[in-house]
């Protein structure tokens, strides 16, 4: 019995390795933040400018689940056209993955924000409400690194500006 109950401990112990989830990678440093904020008039100046030669690549998102939608924008394969933007104002070689973070980032730490200002309501429905909020943008906060956030969050206010 005791040999039984090791064997299922191990198994346990050895799924949980096997789905655990591993932490979103770092993609963006100080630099790429500063670059993001000095040249996004340029940036948006440039895209605005292709028209919507490339909206068949954000097609496909539409179908999927709102923030999910959003997180898998992260992975599109970008033409030149538009990674020449970037790299030209200074966000390299995966440019739109970071150019994605921040607003990614800066989108989340907004609704954090906002919800966290409910938070003192003595309400039970509203405390519920703030429970499925948060559940709801979880998805989105697992999938941003944590020194990313961090970054972003140092400059928030000028970014909040900026994309507002």
């Amino acid at each position: 019995m005791l040999k039984k109950l090791a064997t299922i401990l191990l198994f346990c112990f050895i799924s949980s390795f096997a789905f655990a989830q591993t932490a979103p990678r770092q993609v963006l440093s100080e630099r790429d933040v500063n670059n993001f904020i000095a040249n996004y008039d340029r940036i948006m100046d440039a895209i605005d400018e292709l028209g919507d030669k490339y909206d068949h690549l954000f097609a496909e998102l539409g179908e999927a689940d709102g923030l999910q939608a959003l997180i898998r924008i992260r992975s599109i394969a970008v033409p030149a056209e538009i990674q020449n933007i970037l790299i030209n104002n200074g966000l390299g070689e995966n440019g739109f993955e970071k150019a994605m973070v921040i607003i990614q980032a800066i989108g989340l730490i907004y609704m954090e924000e906002a919800i966290d200002g409910m938070a003192g309501s003595t309400d039970p429905g509203v405390a519920e409400y703030i429970r499925e909020l948060r559940n709801g943008i979880k998805p989105l906060r697992d999938s941003i690194n944590n020194n990313d956030l961090a970054l972003i969050n140092r400059r928030k206010a000028e970014l909040f500006r900026l994309l507002d």
